[in-house]
């Protein structure tokens, strides 16, 4: 596989953190009210998407694993703090010949991260606040690395196969991370199952992306758990480890 084509799913997985960012935002008017009337919620969409507005405002740590099909695996591990607008995660690509490690940092409006092949021994800070807009990071959205920020906004269909169990369809017309030219019909019908706890928390979250132009169909699944129960400090790297991103990196994302 070309070096390049690496880096570039690396880079997406590693953006893909900053939809924390957004997930601690206060809900707006049209999503609050589920999560208000999640108590009384009967129909499937409605628990189903309370638990997901009661997740995204939860301190937690994930898993995340990707069967990538041709490009590979991988696996990912991580904690946020929606609060303090802050996460931390670690992951790594796996392919046939090469191992891609990944790691980031995200405090408010700053990223830092290792990726090999794209940055140094040392940390990348990128400003956020220089990028005109999420999207443009190639993310959905909110941008969330488990794919859990997003999909409030995505539920096409919702489904109770069971006890705290669910399955449905998404649409990810407008998910840069999977949209491509001519994608839109494959992936208004993105297939997902879902577990919610006794609490109301989603605690898995398995999602189906069909293929997509020269990209392989691909399986990614994310679990949560410690909502709310498990301190988490996060803080950004020491500055002496720490070196600005070219400007390379704002210009591929404007």
């Amino acid at each position: 596989m070309r070096a390049d084509r690496l880096a570039a799913v690396a880079l997406v997985a590693v953006l893909g953190l900053t939809g924390c960012t957004d997930s601690a935002k206060p809900a707006s008017p049209g999503s609050a009210a589920p999560a208000s009337a999640a108590p009384a919620a009967t129909d499937p969409a409605s628990v189903f998407r309370a638990a997901v507005a009661k997740t995204n405002q939860a301190t937690m740590s994930f898993t995340i694993d990707s069967d990538l099909g041709t490009l590979g695996t991988m696996h990912g591990e991580g904690a946020a703090d929606p609060k303090q607008k802050a996460t931390a995660y670690q992951a790594e690509l796996l392919t046939t010949d090469r191992k891609i490690d990944i790691a980031a940092v995200l405090v408010g409006p700053d990223l830092y991260l290792k990726v090999t092949g794209l940055t140094t021994d040392r940390w990348a800070h990128l400003d956020l606040g220089k990028v005109k807009s999420l999207s443009k990071l190639g993310l959905d959205a909110t941008g969330s690395p488990t794919g859990l920020g997003s999909i409030g906004d995505e539920i096409v269909t919702v489904t109770r196969t069971g006890p705290g169990a669910f399955s449905g369809t998404l649409d990810k017309t407008r998910d840069p991370l999977t949209a491509s030219p001519g994608a839109s019909e494959a992936l208004k019908s993105v297939p997902f199952e879902a577990k919610v706890n006794a609490e109301g928390y989603v605690t898995e979250l398995v999602t189906h992306t069909p293929p997509v132009g020269t990209a392989p169909a691909s399986t990614t699944t994310a679990t949560f758990a410690d909502f709310g129960s498990k301190t988490i400090t996060i803080n950004r790297p020491d500055s002496a480890t720490v070196e600005q991103a070219p400007d390379s990196f704002y210009d591929a994302l404007q």
